[in-house]
């Protein structure tokens, strides 16, 4: 019997055991086409942006399908340029290399990707259209998502052999839209990291600069699509951790209102912990693939499956009648500044901005935005984050002797603000909440915008273990004001030189401050998100399809 205090190293290898396991299936159903080279030894010292190792190592058609903007690859399968199964066989082959250089895979599923796709085939065959909007796309999900029969651990060790009893509503829905599911993939462990590191799966990494973290807490998934061996993904974010992973790798990522999409079957370790919730959306190589998956969630009417959705329709005219819009621009939160490339991303977006003028039509003005009293927003969040004290999930590794990671610790047993609140500290936190929410509102009302700028966070992605800024992203969390994701840039160590006269405002600042010097980012995406008020996703995904544009035509 193995000791109570040594078993989560024996789960966790069954895990990965598992998973291992898993990918050697991939072959078996869909067979290696003559340039596959996906098992092929890689290289003994890899360049730190590992993002051009697939193209050597897949068949050029293979290469060819993962490349392929997600929608028009679509259309490609429609139009039978490619078979569902070609697409499914190709993108679990680029998973594989993708696992083997980034660690972002915690489940391989060939056999039910080749049998859906099939599945596909013959109804675009028998029925001469496609079984949705997404037919064939192979998409990805984070792996607390429930997939019904399948192991679902949340990334403890203590649950490696817990099985889901359902598929999360999300999933159902994105199934009947034609997708097929082929890899789950990594989070940290106690789902509150913005990385990926977990004692289940190991250190998940970005493929621009393996150096670098690929955020979190959807790190497999933002490390997934940023190489391209997945065309779609499905995230959560409680404190940015769709956004975050998404921006680190130049995708798109839609943190949603609460409650305007399902979290019916995710499983996590705090349940009826409600005090700040979270969110589930999509994690994008393209806005318009973002913006449809946003749109077939909500137009499903999720609200009739699970009595926590608000029963609000789809608006398809956001900007009826709009002739001006007021975008808001924050440089800086005000308590730390963020690194050269980012305010290199604010400057050059506004400059395109300034430079259109008006964008369909539509007058476009900027606005400075003055942050209010954003050091309290964490001071809230953080505190109602573990209600407990964090004591269930310190029970749960102590359960089986797993290690508090040092994210974990500097979040809860280092935090001075996490302690177990009872009913009237709980009541007394979610005063605090309200009270912030209505003078944030105030505050923004002022302002008179329609949406905002903002930076995602403090820099590009940290180096491991050193993500401790999540301000930028919780901030919205807390407000539940919907917010996407947009690439803009990368790390430029020419453009982006370090400011060493600066003077750091506290001790935050300068941690932050002292982790930058531009060789170590080289290559790291930069992305800003924009913000709007709760419940105005659809007015939020109009105004960035606007800002796409005009960055596109100043380009």
């Amino acid at each position: 019997m193995v000791p109570k205090n040594e078993s989560w190293k024996v789960n966790a290898e069954k895990a990965v055991k598992r998973r291992d396991e898993s990918a050697k299936l991939v072959d078996t159903y869909f067979p290696p086409l003559s340039g596959s080279n996906h098992w092929a030894k890689l290289p003994s010292e890899l360049p730190t942006n590992v993002t051009g190792i697939p193209k050597s190592m897949l068949d050029p058609i293979d290469y060819e399908i993962v490349e392929t903007e997600p929608l028009e690859l679509v259309n490609q399968i429609v139009g039978k340029k490619y078979s569902a199964v070609q697409v499914a066989g190709a993108y679990l082959r680029a998973s594989i290399i993708g696992q083997r250089l980034v660690n972002c895979a915690t489940e391989f599923m060939p056999k039910e990707a080749y049998e859906r796709a099939k599945e596909l085939d013959d109804y675009l065959e028998k029925h001469g259209k496609p079984m949705g909007p997404f037919h064939g796309l192979p998409i990805s999900l984070k792996e607390m998502i429930g997939l019904k029969d399948r192991y679902i651990n949340y990334s403890l060790t203590k649950f490696v052999d817990k099985v889901a009893d359902e598929d999360a509503l999300i999933v159902n829905i994105l199934r009947n839209a034609g997708s097929n599911f082929h890899i789950r993939t990594t989070q940290p462990q106690a789902l509150m990291h913005i990385e990926g590191d977990s004692n289940v799966h190991g250190v998940t990494s970005n493929p621009f600069n393996t150096r670098l973290t690929s955020g979190g807490s959807s790190a497999g998934e933002g490390a997934a699509l940023g190489i391209h061996c997945s065309a779609l993904g499905v995230g959560t974010d409680i404190g940015g951790s769709i956004r975050w992973p998404a921006s680190v790798q130049g995708l798109y990522g839609h943190r949603p209102t609460c409650g305007r999409t399902p979290l019916r079957g995710l499983h996590h370790f705090m349940y009826g912990a409600e005090a700040i919730p979270a969110s589930i959306g999509p994690m994008a190589r393209s806005l318009e693939s973002a913006i449809l998956m946003t749109r077939l969630v909500i137009e499903s009417e999720p609200w009739k499956k699970d009595p926590a959705v608000h029963g609000i329709k789809w608006n398809d005219e956001p900007l009826k009648g709009v002739k001006m819009l007021r975008i808001g621009i924050l440089e800086s939160d005000g308590i730390v500044t963020p690194h050269p490339p980012v305010k290199r991303a604010i400057h050059e977006v506004t400059t395109k901005l300034k430079e259109v003028k008006s964008i369909d039509g539509i007058e476009v003005e900027l606005v400075p935005f003055t942050p209010y009293k954003h050091d309290r927003c964490w001071d809230i969040i953080s505190s109602l984050y573990f209600e407990d004290g964090g004591e269930e999930i310190l029970q749960h590794l102590e359960d089986t002797g797993e290690p508090l990671l040092p994210l974990t610790k500097w979040l809860i047993t280092e935090n001075h603000r996490v302690k177990n609140l009872g009913i009237k500290g709980l009541w007394e936190w979610n005063d605090k909440k309200a009270k912030y929410k209505e003078e944030y509102l105030s505050h923004w009302n002022r302002h008179n915008i329609d949406a905002l700028i903002a930076p995602v966070g403090p820099g590009a992605a940290a180096e491991h273990g050193n993500s401790r800024y999540w301000h930028y992203t919780s901030q919205w969390n807390l407000l539940d004001y919907p917010s996407v994701t947009f690439p803009v840039t990368l790390v430029d160590p020419v453009k982006d030189k370090p400011n060493l006269s600066y003077t750091p405002m506290n001790e935050l600042d300068k941690f932050n401050h002292e982790l930058y010097s531009p060789e170590k980012f080289t290559d790291a995406p930069v992305g800003l998100q924009l913000v709007g008020l709760r419940s105005e996703d659809e007015k939020v995904l109009e105004i960035m399809r606007l800002i796409e544009k005009a960055i596109r035509a100043s380009s």
